[in-house]
Parts: structure tokens; C-alpha cells; sequence
């Protein structure tokens, strides 16, 4: 019911702005996933987007509402979204505020396949008729038609002076496509070829890392994934990165080589260091599907002094060990304080080891894995890296001598409720040695099932420790970079 001159019709039309554009900051915050739960949730109404929302509260709301272009330029374009729709926005964001356009042509679950091929296109025509205010663009189709073009369309386009933000997603081509995309699959640049000279953000997935690449001259965050049986190899991979020289933070989640046809170059001194990165400052690495040690061949092939976080989701320690093991390892990251692991550990102390003197700088350890096996670091940490031998050296003291990841003051960990007595031995032990740990973040789960027996272990804890509590998730990558609802593939 509307009720002119209530509280909230009396605040300023600048702060109920603010607080419209805080709901629909929150609202975009949704994954995929949870907006395509809301929208196919057993046949009730479909959620409206926040801006919708707040126009039908109040006569001025809507006013309010209306009159801010800012509030409706995000735009989601769909087979299923009326054109109507898309001519309302474009119209209420006037004519200079840059867009933010998502493009998802991909079929919905329960959708109907005979889409309106004449009306899609309009909307295509409409949102690329926008090109020169483009802030931000996400396109996801499951296959590229030649009779109804939609990445190749990026091949001719002009210049997009405001895009910051690119996302390009496409499962498959079919032949007639394939053919024009392979005339251009040698060229570094084959897409917005006029210009993009404000592009910081790049999502590469599917077949787009071969056949709709953009000038990576300005990139600064480039993300690698499902190259989709297509193979970027080490010539394609060290091609890519070099091109990129204002590369600050990658993310790479595919195969990248096939087994059965190229080998690595692991061991040829002259690829060591050979892809320089010089602004490398953040690492992700998911390297599926291969029995090579691509790991440790890229921590290898990179040249990049001040890397500071590393993230590596389901390596193997062969995977790792060459890395580890190699000569100068040591010195090759001099910067980097952050180490994470997903669904992966070591198993040991004793294997975890060489890696940890190979990175001797960590400051920052997380662990999470669906594991109930004694989390490895913590086995380290309580001196079972110390072998029998090394112990008689050291005049019967297992504490004295080196000691490993000496900066180490903060360890996210899944764990079980029966290792909270190792996480303790850990914590006195470093006491003792002189480097305590400091922030300890475990499961919601330990806290929840920790009971009287363990109660003189977690008063310990909590005293000894300065931060002792709940691990909520995974810190956003790149660390300190807003949400992004597309970058799911290592959560």
C-alpha cells in the first residue's frame, strides 16, 4: 500500500539511491546457480531485479528510480527476455553512462528450444549498436552458428574505448564458423582488433582462448579455462602470457597439453624463467586431466620475482616435487607469503618438507580439502619433519636447528575434531621455537562439536592464539577484488 509521506518518502533522493544501489549490488552478488534456483523455483514467480523492485513502491521511489540512468544500465539478455525489456533500459540509462551488458544464449533446463530467432537478433543488434559505451561484457552461448553469429561478429567490430571487463564463453563452433575463426586462431589479436584500450579484465573459457581473443596489451587479471579438448601447449601458453606485460593476476584451469602429443619442456634449461612476468603478484593453478608435472613446469617456465599468493586445486606430488626439488627453487619467489591448497594434501610431513623449503617465506598456509586425514602442516609444525637422524645431529633437542616457514603466523585448515590435540602440539611447539602462530581459522563444524574432552584443548587455544575462530570461506581471488559470480570453478 502506498502511503505518501512516510520516514522513508521523507529521505533524500541521493541516499535512497545509495541504498537502492547497495540492494542491487547485493542482488548481482548471486552465483548462476542461485538466481537460475530462484527463477526456476517450482513454478513460482520468477525474483524481479532490485531496480524493478524499488519502482513500484511509492510514486517517488519510482521517480527516483527512474530518473538514475546508473540504476539500469546492468542489462541481461537472454532467449528468453522480452525486447521490451532491453529498449526500457537502454532508454533509462541515457546516453552516458557506460553498460553493463550479460549476453546468455545458453538454454535454461526446463526452457523450450523453438526460440524466436528474428527477435534474439534484434536484441543482439541492439546491445552491440551500444559498442562504444560497453563497460562490461559477458557472453555465454553453448555453440557458435554461422546463421546466427554471435562471437563472430566481435571479429569486425570497431573500438569499445570504455570496456573494462570481457568474458567470453563458448562450448563449441560449428564448421562454417570454425572455418572464418581459423583464419585468425595464429593472431594474438583477433577480436575488438580496433581497440580496447581500458580492458583490465579478461575471462578466456571454452574455445574463446583460441579463436576470440582481445589485445591482452592492458590486461591485468586474465583467466585461462576449458579449453574444451583444444590444447594451448607450452608454445600457446608462454605466446599468451608474453603478450600480456601488464599481467597481474592469473588464473588458469585446463589441461593446456595433450599427453599423447607433447611433452612438457620440463628439463630444458633454457625454458627456466623464460616467460617473463615481471607484475605477476597472484597465481591460480587447476591443471587437470594430464599425468605431467605442469605445476612445478610452469612455477618453473615463470619468471616472476614478486609473486606473493600461489593457489593450486587437486595438484599431485609429482605434480609438485620436480619444483620443489629443483636447484635455486628457493630464491625463484622471494615475495611470496600466501600458499593454498584445494582438495589436496600432502599426506606427511615429510613430503610436505621440500616444498616448504622451496618457498621458505609463507607467512599465510590454507588448506581445504573434504580430507579427515591429520592435516600435513600441522604434522610439520609439530616437528615430524624432524627424522631420527636429524635428531641425533641435534644433540637429542628435535626443537633447535632450523626450522621450516619461520614466518608462518596464520593457517586456515579444514580439520576434524579429533586432530584439535595435534593443532595443539603445533601451537606449543612453535611457542617453544620461537615463531608462534597467530590466527588459526577452523570448520564451524569443530566449534559446534568440541565437548567437554575437548574442552582444556580449546581453552588453550583461545588463549594462546590471538585470532582462534571459524573459517567462513575461501578469501576472493584476486584477493581484495569485488565479487565476481562467474569465478566458481575453484570454490
Amino acid at each position: 500500500m502506498e502511503e505518501e509521506g512516510t520516514f522513508v518518502d521523507r529521505l533524500p533522493s541521493e541516499l535512497l539511491l545509495t541504498i537502492f544501489l547497495l540492494v542491487q549490488l547485493s542482488d548481482d552478488d548471486k552465483t548462476e546457480d542461485q538466481n537460475d534456483e530462484d527463477s526456476d523455483s517450482g513454478g513460482e514467480t520468477p525474483s524481479l531485479p532490485a531496480e524493478v523492485l524499488v519502482s513500484h513502491v511509492s510514486r517517488y521511489w519510482r521517480a527516483t528510480a527512474l530518473g538514475a540512468a546508473t540504476l539500469w544500465r546492468t542489462m541481461r539478455i537472454s532467449v528468453e527476455s522480452p525486447f521490451d525489456k532491453l529498449q526500457a533500459y537502454v532508454a533509462r540509462s541515457g546516453a552516458l553512462v557506460p553498460l553493463h551488458f550479460q549476453v546468455d544464449l545458453r538454454h535454461s533446463a526446463g526452457a523450450k528450444h523453438d526460440i524466436n530467432v528474428e527477435t534474439t537478433r534484434m536484441k543482439l543488434d541492439m546491445v552491440f549498436a551500444e559498442r562504444e559505451r560497453w563497460q562490461r561484457m559477458r557472453i555465454h552461448t553453448h555453440r557458435e552458428c554461422a546463421d546466427f553469429p554471435l562471437f563472430t561478429r566481435l571479429y569486425e567490430l570497431g573500438a569499445a574505448p570504455l570496456l573494462e571487463r570481457l568474458v567470453l564463453c563458448v562450448d563449441d563452433v560449428d564448421a562454417n564458423s570454425l572455418a572464418t575463426a581459423h583464419l585468425r586462431s595464429d593472431d594474438l589479436e583477433q577480436i575488438l582488433t580496433s581497440g580496447c584500450p581500458k580492458l583490465r579484465v579478461l575471462r578466456l573459457r571454452g574455445l574463446s582462448t583460441h579463436f576470440f581473443r582481445p589485445s591482452l596489451k592492458t590486461v591485468t587479471t586474465l583467466y585461462i579455462e576449458q579449453t574444451r579438448g583444444l590444447f594451448l601447449g607450452f608454445a600457446g601458453f608462454r605466446g599468451l602470457l608474453t603478450s600480456a606485460p601488464q599481467l597481474t593476476h592469473l588464473s588458469v584451469h585446463d589441461t593446456l597439453v595433450d599427453d599423447t602429443e607433447e611433452e612438457w619442456p620440463l628439463h630444458i634449461p633454457a625454458v627456466f624463467s623464460s616467460i617473463p612476468m615481471p607484475r605477476l603478484t597472484s597465481l591460480r593453478l587447476a591443471l587437470l586431466g594430464s599425468g605431467q608435472p605442469l605445476e612445478s613446469g610452469i612455477l618453473l617456465a615463470l619468471s616472476a620475482p614478486r609473486l606473493a599468493a600461489l593457489v593450486v586445486k587437486n595438484p599431485t606430488y609429482a605434480g609438485l616435487t620436480p619444483f620443489a626439488t629443483s636447484p635455486g627453487s628457493a630464491s625463484k619467489y622471494p615475495l611470496l607469503r600466501s600458499l593454498t591448497f584445494c582438495e589436496y594434501d600432502y599426506n606427511s610431513a615429510e613430503r610436505l618438507r621440500p616444498l616448504a623449503e622451496a618457498l621458505p617465506g609463507v607467512t599465510h598456509f590454507t588448506r581445504l580439502t573434504s580430507s579427515y586425514s591429520e592435516p600435513s602442516v600441522l604434522l610439520m609444525l609439530a616437528g615430524a619433519w624432524v627424522d631420527i637422524g636429524h635428531r641425533k645431529t641435534m644433540a637429542g633437542d628435535s626443537d633447535s636447528g632450523s626450522e621450516l616457514w619461520v614466518e608462518l603466523h596464520t593457517i586456515n585448515t579444514t580439520l576434524d575434531i579429533c586432530d584439535l590435540p595435534l593443532l595443539r602440539r603445533a601451537v606449543e611447539r612453535r611457542i617453544r621455537v620461537g615463531f608462534p602462530l597467530r590466527v588459526v581459522r577452523l570448520p564451524q563444524a569443530v566449534f559446534d562439536e568440541a565437548d567437554e574432552e575437548d574442552e582444556e584443548d580449546m581453552v588453550y587455544l583461545r588463549e594462546n592464539l590471538q585470532v582462534f575462530e571459524p573459517l567462513r570461506a575461501m578469501e576472493r581471488w584476486p584477493p581484495g577484488e569485488e565479487h565476481d559470480p562467474e569465478d566458481n570453478l575453484f570454490t
